[in-house]
C-alpha cells in the first residue's frame, strides 16, 4: 500500500486554495547545496508557479559539504510527496538502498548489533514483538536478538534486494526502507526539479542583509550591487547562518558537552561489487568510521573528537579502518562540525533550513531528515496571511523538539558502550544524559515501554534495536506479553523468521538488482 503522510490532509487542502491570494507572494532562499535546492524543490513544487515566486540566491564559490550521504524512511516519503520518480532519482544520484545499520564494536571490540529499518517481525495482540521476545528471554529460549526477527537485516546480512527486479515487494510498498546517495548528485537534481516548476535561479554572493525598523529582513544585497526583497526567506546558508544567525543575530546552543565528535575526515573508495544495502558504522579509538555503498563508490568518513585525536591520527585512523596504505595518501578532506542548534528556527520573516538551523552528527544519517523536517513544518504552518506570531511559536517548538529527540537518540549509542580501554569512550559514555533521555531510560528500565512522538523519525523499535543490541534489557516483562499461551508465542516467533527467509528467497541479490537498475535508462 502506499505510504500516507501525516500532513497528507493538508497538502490537498493546500493545493485545493493554493490559487487564493496570499500576504506571502515572493520566497528568496539564500544559499544552495542540498538545503537550499530540497527547498526550492518542495516549495517548487507544492505552492506552484503562482502567487508565490519562489528565488534562490546561491553563491558560486561555496562547493556542497555532502557529509551525509545516507537517509532514513522520511526521504522515502519526502521523494513520493514531491512525485518523484524513484528509479530517475537513484540512477541520477547513484543511489542505492539502505535498510538499516550495521553497529560493529560500538558495545566492545568484536560485538556487533543491528537497527533495520521497518516494523521488526509485528505486532502480536496489539504489542511490539519485543515484549514477547524479552518473554522468551527470560523463559530460557534464546531463539537469536530481537533484531534476528527484522526482515530487513536479514537482506542485510544476505545482501539481498528488498524488491525484485521489476517488481515491488510489501517492504517497498510500505517505505520500510531508505537510500545511500551521492549528496551533491542530489542537489543537481533538486535544482533541475526545481527548475521545471518556475523556481528563479540567481547565481551570486549575498554581501550585506538589511533589516527594517521592527528587525525583520528588508532586502538582501548581492556582489553585482542587485538588492533582492521578499516577503518570507528561508537560510539555507550552512554553518554561516548568514541570514539567521549573523543578520537576526539568533543564539546557537551548543552541545559538545553531550556530543564529543567536532571533526570529520572523509575519503572514498571504488565501488563494492557486494553492495550491501545497509550502511556500517564502526568504532574507533576516538569516534566512529562510516562506509556508504554507491553505485560509484563507497563513501567513507571518520567522526572524531579533536580533544582525543590529532587529525594526522585520525587520518591514519581511517585509513587503516577502510584498508589503505598510509603511503597512498588518498584525498582527505577535514570538517569541522558544529553540534547544536539555533535557540529559535524562525525568527520574524526568516526560516532556517539545514546546517543553518543545527547540526547532530550523522550516526543515524537524519541530516536530510531534519531539512525535511524543517519544511514539513513551514508547509503545515505556511504563514498564507503573513507572518503570525502564534505559528512561529509552535513550529519552533516542534523543531525543538525534532533536534531533542534526535541528539536523545545519538547520545543513547555512546552512553550503552562498554569501551573502558579508550578516553573518549570513557568520557562519552560517562556524559550526562538530557533528562528527556533519562526519562525514557529508566520508564524502559522498569518494563519495557518506550513513549514517543507520533511523529518521530525513531519508534520504540529503534530504541529496542539499540538497547537490546547493546546487552540492556528492561526489569521485568511487560504483564500483557503473558496473555498468550507460551507454545502459542513460540510457534509465532518461529513463523516470523520462516517468513522472511520465504520473502527473501524472492529477490535477487542487491547487487544484480542495482546492476539492472542502473543499466537501465527509462522504465
Amino acid at each position: 500500500m502506499p505510504v500516507t503522510h501525516p500532513l497528507s490532509g493538508f497538502v490537498k487542502l493546500a493545493n485545493q486554495t493554493m490559487n487564493k491570494p496570499t500576504n506571502i507572494q515572493r520566497i528568496l532562499i539564500v544559499g544552495g547545496g542540498t538545503a537550499g535546492w530540497m527547498s526550492a524543490a518542495y516549495l517548487g513544487r507544492l505552492l506552484g508557479k503562482k502567487p508565490c515566486q519562489i528565488t534562490i540566491v546561491e553563491s558560486p564559490k561555496i562547493p556542497t559539504i555532502g557529509v551525509g550521504e545516507a537517509t532514513i524512511p522520511s526521504f522515502v516519503e519526502l521523494m513520493r510527496r514531491l512525485k518523484i520518480d524513484e528509479f530517475e532519482m537513484m540512477r541520477r544520484c547513484n543511489a542505492t538502498y539502505k535498510l538499516g545499520v550495521k553497529f560493529l564494536d560500538w558495545v566492545n571490540s568484536g560485538h556487533s548489533y543491528w537497527h533495520p529499518f521497518g516494523v521488526c517481525g509485528g505486532f502480536i495482540n496489539q504489542l511490539d514483538l519485543f515484549h514477547y521476545w524479552l518473554r522468551s528471554q527470560r523463559e530460557g529460549r534464546h531463539e537469536g536478538p530481537y533484531s534476528s526477527y527484522s526482515l530487513q537485516r536479514l537482506l542485510g546480512e544476505t545482501a539481498t534486494a528488498p524488491r525484485p527486479i521489476e517488481g515491488s515487494s510489501r517492504l517497498i510498498d510500505l517505505g520500510a526502507y531508505a537510500y545511500h546517495l551521492d549528496a551533491v548528485a542530489l542537489a543537481a537534481f533538486l535544482k533541475e526539479v526545481a527548475l521545471k516548476d518556475g523556481v528563479v535561479h540567481v547565481a551570486e554572493e549575498v554581501c550585506r542583509v538589511d533589516l527594517d525598523q521592527r528587525g525583520y529582513i528588508e532586502n538582501v544585497h548581492l556582489e553585482s550591487g542587485r538588492n533582492l526583497s521578499a516577503d518570507l526567506y528561508i537560510d539555507c546558508t550552512g554553518f554561516r547562518s548568514v541570514l539567521i544567525g549573523e543578520a537576526l543575530d539568533n543564539r546557537y546552543l551548543d552541545w559538545s558537552d553531550q556530543l564529543l565528535c567536532d571533526r570529520a575526515v572523509v575519503t572514498a573508495l571504488p565501488a563494492d561489487t557486494v553492495s550491501a544495502p545497509y550502511t556500517q558504522s564502526k568504532a574507533l579509538s576516538a569516534g566512529w568510521g562510516w562506509q556508504i555503498p554507491l553505485n560509484h563508490r563507497v563513501g567513507c568518513g571518520y567522526v572524531f573528537s579533536s580533544a582525543h585525536l590529532s587529525d594526522n591520527a585520525a587520518a591514519k585512523d581511517l585509513l587503516a579502518y577502510t584498508g589503505q596504505a598510509v603511503e597512498a595518501h588518498p584525498n582527505l578532506r577535514f570538517i569541522d562540525l558544529q553540534v547544536g542548534r539555533r535557540e529559535s528556527f524562525w525568527v520574524h520573516n526568516c526560516v532556517s533550513v539545514g546546517l543553518s538551523s543545527g547540526f547532530v552528527e550523522p550516526l543515524e544519517s537524519t541530516g536530510l531528515h531534519l531539512m525535511q523536517k524543517s519544511l514539513d513544518l513551514l508547509w503545515e504552518y505556511f504563514p498564507e496571511r503573513g507572518i503570525s506570531k502564534v505559528l512561529v511559536k509552535r513550529y519552533n517548538e516542534r523543531m525543538s523538539r525534532a533536534y531533542a529527540e534526535i541528539r536523545d537518540f545519538v547520545i543513547l549509542h555512546y552512553h550503552l558502550n562498554k569501551r573502558d580501554q579508550y578516553p573518549f569512550w570513557l568520557d562519552s559514555g560517562n556524559v550526562k544524559l538530557p533528562s528527556s533521555l533519562q526519562n525514557r531510560l529508566d520508564l524502559y528500565d522498569e518494563v519495557g515501554i518506550i513513549e514517543h512522538e507520533r511523529d518521530s523519525p525513531f519508534p520504540p523499535t529503534s530504541f529496542y534495536h539499540i538497547l537490546s543490541g547493546s546487552g540492556r534489557l528492561p526489569r521485568r516483562v511487560l504483564p500483557q506479553a503473558f496473555t498468550a499461551e507460551a507454545n502459542e508465542i513460540w510457534e509465532i516467533l518461529d513463523g516470523i523468521k520462516e517468513r522472511n527467509m520465504v520473502s527473501a528467497a524472492k529477490f535477487p541479490t542487491n547487487e544484480k538488482w542495482m546492476r539492472w537498475l542502473h543499466a537501465v535508462e527509462s522504465h
